[in-house]
């Protein structure tokens, strides 16, 4: 019977045509694979279905095949669509899983491009972007490697590098009331160059821009609007231009709009020259007398043709060392000064880009982990389809058909996975910007444009060609063999180890996401829990910044607020009331540190200390909760009148070397003022829950020389939202035209501060969960198909006596050693990797024991639960009809 067989498949390779006898042959082997079937249980007619099924179609596959030999590759490429999507088809649940999966692993990777190319990518939307350049100082010694360049310090680098660049400009952002519709509106104003926009390359949609005359003194004051304040202020009305509008008590004109492009280094609602900002102005008038007048600007420039970034860098180090030796008193304590000149785009994305290579990293393993799973699932069909792809070879069809066919089937699901994955990136890609938008200003051009749409086209082809590849050139069949056998895959035993090799890289790669998850998860739980020093319940802020033009001096502040906290204090559900210049999480960075001196304790040089001074009124530490822990608070009778006190918190009290504080003086303007320390608060982390909070003086509000708005503090002894209405209606009360803006309750703002860690450990655990639950499948899969392909041999070891407990124990056995072998290389490869987050971590170690130890437990138990099922449908083997079933 094989003879005539083989006589048969050579003459269909040949180009031979099938004939009578062969059809009876054919059908002489489908009676005969049906009567096998019904030995094992089937009724007639299941048994003939099945046996056609099994021999795959065998007219439409013999058909197929003889025309494949005399067409071209389009046409086969298109029979090759038509029979993949048919195959498919009979396989929903094949189909259902590998799309879900690649749907995930690609959709993953499209949002992280997407974020990649808006941000890390994608040039300055100005021209010639690639030379503009930020000019950043640094005090590398003092802990400092941002510091703000003052008006002396520009007008110094203008001079002396006028060789290296076109033009070098200002900005600083300022906080005003712009009044004119409806209620005061606060507004940030960016303060720039009159050549600001030339330098970028910014052409206005409406109007223009400035000219040098509009930042002369004395000129009119004039105003830009962003696009996006604009629209939505105004409802993009065409007219705006010409309009007038009061700020800081002078009427500004609307010259112009800007384009809908970012506008850096920082978005502001409006724009104004420097000659218009009156802080600016008076930082001005004073720069002849100290050169780090009005240190509070950001510059950058256009390089002059030919010149490099390297050069400029070099040339504006040189300007830096001779400002120190000219005036050397003035970096008195910026120890290891120093000044260099950066490419803006990667200054705008210095923070954001770790944390995104960390993601990235991420994605791409969870696109690896869905190949693998993919190409196993794939491997196992194909193990199971021996018998179609054994017809189909005894029909005519060569290796690199069958080759095609598989690869075209794997492309055509990893395209339709590519669609899923898109439609997944669309849903989740706002989430991930306003993610990013916490790190850098680059967030806005985030988008799914033709190059994101081209990079999902690549990842999806090269994916269905990843897991489509190993399948179609591993598998081996010998047709004969194949036809002849109803039980156990002809294939060879090259498959079982590929799918165990498989398993072995998925579990691997299953670690270090979990491991990653646990590391980054265990951070937040640990700095969720941080003591910030003070107690965030029930308590409301809201800033109330009076116009600098109506409240000019510290009695001009008194008269607003002495009244505000009088009312606040006598509302009905408010505990108690306070002002304050600085609200714990509201004001994030480092603080502004100022020198001070102990009277009667000497600071030379480097030794000199600096604390981040505070104006806040009375009731100030008991509405945020904090404890004093030494001497007394502010009293009603520290007033202007009074000697003078100040209170200190514990990170201060340490320049005292151990001494107290209490009774001793200090100044913080070479003496021109004197403080008596009164009292020394707990340490409060203001400006960042993972830092250690900086040393703090406070002065009292009714002794405080300084002209400066301050944020409201209400403790309720109810819900603290219920009461914001109540908070602007007094505020208002007192002044109509006072904003009252960035109303939030304090643990909203600790909420806020841990947002990025949470989404960070949320998106790695979503990664995490997918490999988890993906390995697992995984991992079910192969035992299930090693079970199916040994029925028979459990069946003889059950029929000699064998216990099922035993066939049990074997089979998890098998799963378990390949999870252990994952463990460990995963484990291995997870510490390595670790090292590279290691500064995003919070006394959490990337070798964290704890952590890995529950990921590999976790991973072992689910393994062995996993593994239970086709254990004990292995234990359920009938030894009668497995040793009848060949």
């Amino acid at each position: 019977m094989f003879t005539r067989m083989r006589r048969w498949f050579r003459a269909v390779r040949n180009g031979g045509r099938l004939d009578d006898q062969m059809d009876q042959e054919l059908a002489f082997h489908l009676d005969l694979e049906a009567a096998k079937l019904e030995r094992r249980g089937l009724s007639p007619e299941a048994a003939r279905t099945e046996a056609r099924r099994a021999f795959g179609g065998v007219e439409r596959v013999r058909e197929e095949v003889r025309d494949t030999r005399h067409t071209s590759w389009v046409d086969t490429l298109i029979r090759n669509l038509r029979y993949a999507r048919r195959s498919l088809g009979r396989n929903p649940g094949y189909t259902a899983a590998v799309l879900a999966t690649l749907g995930l692993g690609i959709g993953a990777n499209t949002t992280m491009f997407s974020v990649i190319d808006g941000v890390l990518l994608k040039p300055l939307p100005y021209e010639g972007s690639d030379r503009l350049v930020l000019l950043r100082q640094s005090s590398l010694l003092a802990g400092q490697d941002d510091v703000l360049l003052s008006i002396p310090e520009l007008y110094g680098y203008r001079e002396q590098l006028a060789s290296d660049f076109e033009g070098l400009v200002e900005f600083h952002q300022m906080s005003f009331d712009l009044i004119k519709r409806g209620d005061p509106n606060r507004v940030a104003a960016g303060v720039v160059s009159a050549n600001f926009f030339d330098v970028l390359r910014v052409k206005p949609v409406l109007g223009r821009t400035f000219q040098a005359a509009d930042a002369a003194h004395g000129a009119p004051a004039v105003l830009l609007l962003s696009n996006a304040y604009w629209k939505s202020r105004f409802g993009a009305a065409p007219d705006i231009v010409g309009q007038v509008f009061e700020m800081n008590d002078r009427p500004h004109t609307v010259i112009g709009v800007l384009p809908p492009v970012p506008i850096y280094p920082q978005e502001s609602d409006v724009y104004m020259p420097t000659s218009a900002c009156p802080f600016r102005a008076r930082g001005e008038e004073h720069m002849a007398a100290n050169w780090k007048s009005f240190s509070n600007l950001r510059v950058f420039g256009r390089l002059k043709p030919g010149v490099t970034i390297e050069a400029a860098s070099a040339h504006v180090a040189t300007v830096a060392a001779q400002f120190t030796r000219e005036h050397a008193e003035a970096y008195r304590d910026a120890r290891g000064f120093g000044a260099s000149a950066l490419g803006l785009l990667g200054e705008l994305t210095r923070n954001a880009r770790p944390m995104l290579l960390i993601l990235v990293g991420a994605t791409a393993l969870v696109l690896l982990l869905a190949c693998a799973n993919v190409a196993s699932l794939t491997l196992a069909r194909t193990v199971n389809r021996d018998r179609e792809l054994a017809l189909r070879t005894a029909l005519g069809a060569g290796r690199r058909q069958l080759a095609g066919q598989l690869l075209t089937e794997s492309v055509l699901l990893a395209v339709g996975g590519g669609i899923a994955g898109l439609l997944l990136a669309a849903t989740t890609q706002g989430a991930l910007g306003t993610f990013i938008g916490r790190f850098t200003a680059r967030a806005a051009v985030i988008a799914i444009d033709g190059r994101v749409l081209a990079f999902t086209a690549i990842v999806s082809i090269l994916t269905g060609v990843a897991f489509g590849a190993l399948p179609a050139f591993v598998t081996r069949v010998d047709p004969a063999s194949a036809l002849r056998q109803s039980g156990a895959s002809a294939s060879g035993p090259r498959q079982p180890r590929l799918l165990r090799g498989l398993v072995v890289a998925q579990v691997a790669v299953s670690v270090v996401l979990l491991a990653a998850a646990g590391l980054f998860m265990t951070s937040l739980y640990r700095l969720a829990r941080v003591d910030a020093g003070y107690h965030a319940e029930r308590v409301l802020s809201a800033q109330a910044f009076g116009n600098f033009t109506r409240y000019k001096t510290p009695e001009d502040f008194l008269r607003l607020y002495r009244p505000l906290l009088e009312r606040l204090s006598a509302t009905p559900g408010v505990q108690s009331a306070a002002v304050g210049t600085v609200v714990p999480l509201a004001q994030q960075g480092q603080p502004f540190l100022s020198p001070f001196e102990i009277q009667g304790r000497s600071s030379i040089g480097r030794d000199r200390p600096a604390a981040d001074v505070n104006v806040v009124s009375t009731r100030y530490f008991e509405t945020l909760g904090v404890p004093i822990v030494g001497g007394r608070d502010f009293r009603a009778t520290d007033t202007n009148g009074a000697t003078p006190v100040t209170v200190i918190n514990q990170s201060m009290a340490r320049y005292w070397d151990g001494a107290d504080p209490v009774g001793s003086r200090v100044s913080f303007d070479q003496g021109e003022h004197w403080f008596t320390v009164v009292g020394v608060t707990s340490t409060v982390r203001q400006y960042g829950l993972e830092r250690d909070g900086a040393a703090q003086l406070f002065i009292a509000l009714e002794q405080s020389p300084f002209t400066a708005g301050a944020s409201v503090l209400i403790r309720t002894t109810a819900d603290p939202v219920s009461m914001a209405q109540v908070l602007r209606e007094t505020v208002h009360s007192l002044d109509p035209d006072m904003p009252v803006e960035h109303v939030e309750t304090l643990e909203a703002l600790r909420s806020d501060y841990l947002a990025p860690a949470r989404l960070t450990a949320m998106l790695l655990g979503l990664f995490a969960g997918v490999a988890f639950v993906v390995t697992l499948a995984g991992l079910t899969g192969v035992i299930a198909m090693s079970v199916s392909q040994r029925t028979q041999e459990f069946g003889v070891r059950m029929a000699l006596g064998a216990q099922p407990a035993s066939i049990l124990t074997a089979v998890v056995r098998q799963g378990l050693v390949m999870v252990a072998i994952g463990l460990a290389i995963g484990g291995a490869a997870s510490m390595l990797v670790g090292r590279f987050f290691t500064s995003y971590l919070y006394e959490t170690r990337p070798t964290d024991p704890t952590t890995l130890g529950v990921v590999a437990l976790a991973l072992l138990a689910a393994a062995a639960v996993a593994c239970a099922g086709p254990a004990r449908r292995a234990t359920r083997v009938d030894p009668i009809l497995a040793l009848r079933s060949e």
